[in-house]
């Protein structure tokens, strides 16, 4: 099977069963960039309401470049890995200033700004501008291993390369951004994890399939677990039922994100919030929450508290009327939910 008939069999398939994303049929290169960005390490289903409501509060990208930080959170907020809308507005502001308020078209050009690895760049550059690039993501290379009954780990740089130099030798001539959305789709939806390949038009060329082993593939070594870290967090409230929030350091995980006051979990509660400038009073436990990240677990201890007296230095908190909708991690708008 040739590399024509394979994009030739991949576009078909994805014509009748792909997953046909908000931005066409316009294709306007800002909402492709936004919509890839949003689909990193999230699945399609849950990214949808969330691009309408973040398209329809910023519909062009010098909107978006003019937006202030806490309006581009607040569109965000519930999404999760928040770097990426910080990226997004850096990466904006960026393309107003030095891109005359456009998209650039050459990948190279892309993956210099924010927040643009080498498949995001690919795939916006060949979605919008045709560009010879080919977007290998997560999906594409498990369908690519097992075409070509590639047995190395694919957490190898030099796997993953031999893969990227198969995937762009499928490539065809033109309509490569139809072709990159149809090899994403498929090995997100035939060449899943647990392969369909009674569904699969590409089965008469499969190497994995013809040995065998495509249960087996793709290889990859398997992940560390999470480092568990254990934070006691503060739920504290005033007379008028205000919820005491304090504002996170401006570099670092989550930054300069508002959240519930937090020490890690060390010795006694009263103690451990002193030394952080806070005299509380612990009134009761409320429970335990847990939140993941990517390389991190945390364990939140959750306390009831009555503040004694505001700490000299109160600028990097406030007192919140209505904590719910505020921009909180959801590690913290868990917690609200314990009540």
């Amino acid at each position: 099977m040739d590399a024509a008939e394979v994009s030739r069999l991949l576009v078909e398939w994805f014509d009748v069963h792909g997953r046909h994303l908000p931005w066409r049929p316009d294709e306007d290169p800002y909402r492709i960039w936004l919509m890839v960005v949003m689909l990193q390490q999230t699945r399609v289903e849950t990214v949808l309401p969330y691009y309408e409501r973040f398209v329809a509060t910023f519909p062009t990208l010098p909107a978006l470049a003019c937006a202030d930080d806490e309006a581009v959170l607040a569109a965000w907020k519930g999404l999760g890995y928040y770097r990426r809308a910080r990226n997004l507005l850096a990466g904006a502001r960026e393309m107003a200033a030095t891109y005359d308020g456009r998209v650039p078209e050459d990948p190279e050009t892309l993956e210099r700004l924010p927040g643009v690895g080498r498949y995001t760049a690919a795939a916006v550059a060949s979605i919008a501008f045709d560009a010879p690039a080919a977007a290998v993501d997560g999906n594409v290379l498990r369908f690519l291993s097992r075409f070509f009954a590639e047995t190395g780990d694919i957490g190898s740089a030099k796997v993953r390369a031999r893969l990227e130099a198969l995937a762009a030798s499928l490539l065809p001539a033109s309509g490569r951004g139809l072709h990159n959305q149809a090899a994403m789709d498929f090995g997100a939806l035939v060449c899943a994890p647990v392969p369909r390949c009674e569904a699969c038009p590409l089965a008469g060329g499969c190497a994995a399939l013809a040995l065998g082993i495509q249960a087996d593939l793709p290889k990859k070594t398997g992940k560390a677990a999470p480092v568990t870290e254990h934070h006691l967090v503060a739920l504290v409230r005033d007379e008028a039922g205000r919820t005491l929030l304090h504002r996170r350091p401006a570099s670092g995980l989550l930054a300069n994100f508002w959240e519930l006051p937090n020490v890690p979990r060390d010795g006694d509660p009263a103690a451990a919030f002193r030394s952080a400038g806070l005299d509380l009073e612990i009134l009761s436990e409320l429970g335990e929450v847990r939140h993941v990240f990517t390389h991190r677990l945390w364990v939140l201890h959750v306390v009831s508290a009555r503040l004694l007296r505001e700490p000299a230095d109160f600028s990097r908190h406030q007192w919140c009327a209505d904590p719910a909708a505020a921009t909180l991690p959801r590690a913290f708008s868990k917690i609200l939910e314990l009540e």
